[in-house]
């Protein structure tokens, strides 16, 4: 499950429709409300792939940008075992970056990512 934020007005009936729709579907579940009183979601991305592949690649290439801006910033770096896998690793710069952007670390890359101090 990916944690992200998104363009969402509850107050607009389009929005909620394909809200209800993904929840119904498994593609997400209601996570919290923010500060503003908007609900926060949590993503399964394959269930999303399946159900509204258009908004899969929206976050997809979200996602992209984020990291990419990261690791040219010098607050991720990527590495390669033999295989290769590729292996992150997040500054605590990055980290909290990432949280800005709304990733949940928890969640983010399987926990398969390591915090370092560069």
């Amino acid at each position: 499950m990916a944690r992200l934020k998104m363009e969402y007005d509850s107050s607009n009936e389009e929005h909620r429709e394909v809200m209800d729709r993904l929840v119904e579907e498994g593609a997400a579940i209601l996570d919290g409300i923010d500060e503003d009183g908007e609900p926060i979601y949590k993503f399964d991305m394959d269930i999303l792939e399946e159900v509204l592949p258009e908004l899969h690649q929206v976050f997809m290439d979200d996602m992209d940008k984020v990291l990419i801006g990261l690791y040219e910033r010098g607050l991720i770096e990527v590495s390669y075992d033999e295989n290769l896998n590729a292996e992150m690793s997040v500054s605590a710069e990055g980290k909290q970056a990432l949280e800005d952007a709304g990733f949940d670390m928890d969640d983010f890359g399987n926990n398969d990512y390591e915090e370092e101090e560069f």
